[in-house]
Protein backbone atom coordinates (compact mmCIF):
# COMPACT_ATOMS: atom_id res chain seq x y z
CA UNK A 1 0.00 0.00 0.00
CA UNK A 2 1.40 3.34 -0.91
CA UNK A 3 0.80 6.83 0.62
CA UNK A 4 1.47 9.16 -2.48
CA UNK A 5 1.81 13.44 -1.58
CA UNK A 6 1.08 14.55 -4.89
CA UNK A 7 2.43 18.08 -6.13
CA UNK A 8 0.68 20.09 -8.50
CA UNK A 9 2.31 22.91 -10.31
CA UNK A 10 2.90 26.48 -9.54
CA UNK A 11 0.72 28.14 -8.06
CA UNK A 12 -1.19 31.52 -10.08
CA UNK A 13 1.28 35.06 -9.46
CA UNK A 14 0.42 38.42 -10.08
CA UNK A 15 2.86 40.43 -11.98
CA UNK A 16 4.50 43.46 -10.06
CA UNK A 17 3.83 46.58 -11.10
CA UNK A 18 7.44 47.64 -11.56
CA UNK A 19 7.38 45.61 -14.29
CA UNK A 20 4.76 46.80 -16.49
CA UNK A 21 5.73 48.84 -19.13
CA UNK A 22 4.92 52.83 -18.82
CA UNK A 23 1.15 53.51 -19.49
CA UNK A 24 0.13 50.19 -17.94
CA UNK A 25 -3.06 50.07 -15.20
CA UNK A 26 -1.57 49.32 -12.05
CA UNK A 27 -5.20 47.87 -11.37
CA UNK A 28 -4.84 44.08 -10.90
CA UNK A 29 -6.25 42.26 -13.80
CA UNK A 30 -8.50 38.74 -13.50
CA UNK A 31 -5.34 36.48 -12.06
CA UNK A 32 -4.95 38.78 -9.28
CA UNK A 33 -9.41 38.57 -8.48
CA UNK A 34 -9.03 34.99 -9.18
CA UNK A 35 -6.06 34.96 -6.71
CA UNK A 36 -7.74 37.23 -4.03
CA UNK A 37 -10.94 34.65 -4.29
CA UNK A 38 -9.20 31.26 -3.68
CA UNK A 39 -7.49 33.30 -0.56
CA UNK A 40 -11.00 33.89 0.59
CA UNK A 41 -12.20 30.99 -0.07
CA UNK A 42 -9.52 29.13 1.71
CA UNK A 43 -10.13 31.68 4.71
CA UNK A 44 -13.46 30.44 5.00
CA UNK A 45 -12.74 26.99 4.47
CA UNK A 46 -10.10 27.64 7.38
CA UNK A 47 -13.18 28.91 9.92
CA UNK A 48 -15.32 26.53 9.17
CA UNK A 49 -13.05 23.44 9.94
CA UNK A 50 -12.05 25.31 13.09
CA UNK A 51 -15.58 26.02 14.25
CA UNK A 52 -16.25 22.47 13.29
CA UNK A 53 -13.41 20.97 15.45
CA UNK A 54 -14.87 23.45 18.43
CA UNK A 55 -18.29 22.16 18.19
CA UNK A 56 -17.38 18.65 17.69
CA UNK A 57 -14.80 19.22 21.25
CA UNK A 58 -17.43 21.13 23.40
CA UNK A 59 -20.79 19.21 22.13
CA UNK A 60 -20.31 16.16 20.57
CA UNK A 61 -16.92 14.33 21.81
CA UNK A 62 -18.67 14.42 25.58
CA UNK A 63 -21.46 12.61 24.59
CA UNK A 64 -19.37 10.20 23.16
CA UNK A 65 -17.76 9.24 26.00
CA UNK A 66 -20.07 9.29 28.71
CA UNK A 67 -21.80 6.86 26.70
CA UNK A 68 -18.93 4.50 25.88
CA UNK A 69 -19.11 5.25 22.10
CA UNK A 70 -15.83 3.97 21.36
CA UNK A 71 -16.76 0.57 22.87
CA UNK A 72 -19.17 -0.31 20.16
CA UNK A 73 -18.25 2.30 16.97
CA UNK A 74 -15.10 4.04 16.78
CA UNK A 75 -12.60 6.38 18.45
CA UNK A 76 -13.17 9.74 19.10
CA UNK A 77 -12.29 11.98 16.16
CA UNK A 78 -9.23 13.92 15.82
CA UNK A 79 -8.68 17.46 14.19
CA UNK A 80 -7.04 15.36 11.44
CA UNK A 81 -10.06 13.40 10.83
CA UNK A 82 -12.46 16.51 11.04
CA UNK A 83 -10.33 18.91 9.08
CA UNK A 84 -9.30 16.02 6.04
CA UNK A 85 -10.42 16.46 2.63
CA UNK A 86 -13.00 13.67 1.58
CA UNK A 87 -11.52 10.08 0.31
CA UNK A 88 -12.83 7.65 -2.25
CA UNK A 89 -12.19 4.18 -2.04
CA UNK A 90 -11.09 2.59 -5.57
CA UNK A 91 -11.74 -1.34 -5.81
CA UNK A 92 -11.61 -3.94 -8.73
CA UNK A 93 -10.24 -6.58 -10.02
CA UNK A 94 -6.63 -6.73 -11.16
CA UNK A 95 -6.26 -5.41 -15.22
CA UNK A 96 -9.73 -3.32 -15.29
CA UNK A 97 -8.10 -0.12 -15.52
CA UNK A 98 -7.81 1.67 -11.80
CA UNK A 99 -4.49 3.25 -12.20
CA UNK A 100 -5.03 4.00 -15.72
CA UNK A 101 -8.57 5.89 -14.42
CA UNK A 102 -6.35 7.68 -11.32
CA UNK A 103 -3.05 8.83 -14.03
CA UNK A 104 -5.81 10.05 -16.19
CA UNK A 105 -7.81 11.90 -13.65
CA UNK A 106 -4.10 13.22 -12.23
CA UNK A 107 -3.32 14.11 -15.69
CA UNK A 108 0.14 12.56 -15.09
CA UNK A 109 1.69 9.23 -13.81
CA UNK A 110 2.36 9.27 -9.76
CA UNK A 111 4.98 7.29 -8.14
CA UNK A 112 4.20 3.52 -7.63
CA UNK A 113 2.03 3.32 -10.28
CA UNK A 114 2.55 0.25 -12.25
CA UNK A 115 0.82 -1.15 -15.10
CA UNK A 116 0.68 -4.46 -16.84
CA UNK A 117 -1.05 -7.44 -18.03
CA UNK A 118 -0.57 -9.12 -14.51
CA UNK A 119 -1.04 -7.90 -11.28
CA UNK A 120 1.33 -5.05 -10.36
CA UNK A 121 -0.30 -3.17 -7.64
CA UNK A 122 -0.56 -5.14 -4.83
CA UNK A 123 -0.79 -2.35 -2.55
CA UNK A 124 -3.13 0.11 -1.23
CA UNK A 125 -2.32 4.01 -2.21
CA UNK A 126 -3.53 7.30 -0.89
CA UNK A 127 -2.59 10.20 -3.23
CA UNK A 128 -3.02 13.70 -2.37
CA UNK A 129 -2.12 16.95 -3.45
CA UNK A 130 1.07 18.39 -1.78
CA UNK A 131 4.18 20.79 -2.82
CA UNK A 132 6.09 17.64 -4.78
CA UNK A 133 5.77 14.10 -5.53
CA UNK A 134 6.54 11.74 -2.53
CA UNK A 135 5.85 8.25 -1.37
CA UNK A 136 5.20 8.29 2.68
CA UNK A 137 5.65 4.13 4.15
CA UNK A 138 2.31 3.43 5.82
CA UNK A 139 3.28 3.31 9.16
CA UNK A 140 4.82 6.98 9.05
CA UNK A 141 1.49 8.11 7.69
CA UNK A 142 -0.48 6.11 10.03
CA UNK A 143 1.64 8.26 13.04
CA UNK A 144 1.19 11.64 11.32
CA UNK A 145 -0.40 13.86 13.40
CA UNK A 146 -0.88 16.13 9.96
CA UNK A 147 -2.31 13.20 8.26
CA UNK A 148 -6.08 11.45 8.91
CA UNK A 149 -4.64 7.86 9.08
CA UNK A 150 -4.83 7.52 12.35
CA UNK A 151 -7.53 5.06 12.33
CA UNK A 152 -5.52 2.60 10.39
CA UNK A 153 -3.08 1.29 13.05
CA UNK A 154 -6.11 -1.08 14.13
CA UNK A 155 -5.66 -3.39 11.32
CA UNK A 156 -1.89 -4.09 12.25
CA UNK A 157 1.83 -3.84 10.86
CA UNK A 158 0.92 -6.56 7.96
CA UNK A 159 -1.71 -3.95 6.67
CA UNK A 160 0.34 -1.19 7.34
CA UNK A 161 3.46 -2.39 6.01
CA UNK A 162 0.85 -2.81 2.98
CA UNK A 163 0.19 1.04 2.88
CA UNK A 164 3.02 2.81 2.01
Amino acid sequence: MSFINKGKGKEPSMTPAASMTPGASATPGPAAAISDALTAEERVYQETIQQLQKTYAKKIKPLEQAYCFEGFHSAPLTAQDIGSKPMVLLLGQYSTGKTTFVEYLLGESYPGAHVGIEPTTDRFVAIMNGPEPKVIPGHAAAVSGDLPFSGLTKFGTKFLSRFQ
